[in-house]
């Protein structure tokens, strides 16, 4: 009678530097959250469409979330240099990081601010084509709220 081996099921551990281990971690990471935000972007786009063709101005502003969400995963993935600490870390490294993190965050915000512009002409211009004054009202509003997302994420370094 043999002994079953529960070592025998286990994979064989790789080989290599902890260093060169870490680095084929990161990259194999690194193309699935940049191939899970590519999906994201893609359905959101499709609700996007979806949402404009029947007029449903709070499932767009949903999947807009969802599209830009997806767009951001994969910009922030497919640049890991702006999360890289140095070994010896001084204060005018660590002020060019985060600089290079506000940079990022105000780029994606004047994107968001500026498609918000975009949905909300598009939905003036539905809303006068069917006289609609409660929709005109709600376009407009999002008109202005996106050009307040615009306004803001260029005076970002204000306020840091």
């Amino acid at each position: 009678m043999e002994i079953l081996n529960f070592f025998s099921i286990l994979p064989i551990p790789p080989s290599g530097s902890p260093n060169d281990l870490a680095q084929d971690g990161i990259v194999f990471f690194t193309t699935w959250l940049s191939r899970i935000g590519g999906i994201i972007a893609f359905i959101g786009a499709i609700k996007l469409a979806l949402a404009i063709k029947d007029d449903h101005t709070r499932e767009q502003t949903g999947a807009i979330l969802m599209m830009v969400s997806g767009f951001m995963i994969i910009t922030a993935v497919n640049d890991l240099s702006i999360f890289d600490i140095p070994a010896t870390y001084s204060d005018a490294a660590a002020e060019l990081e985060f600089q290079s993190i506000m940079d990022f965050i105000g780029k994606w915000a004047r994107r968001v601010g500026a498609f918000g512009m975009f949905m909300g002409a598009v939905m003036l211009a539905f809303s006068m084509k069917d006289n609609d004054a409660a929709q005109k009202v709600i376009a407009i509003k999002s008109l202005a709220s996106g050009g307040i997302v615009v306004a803001v994420s260029g005076i970002l370094n204000t306020f840091v």
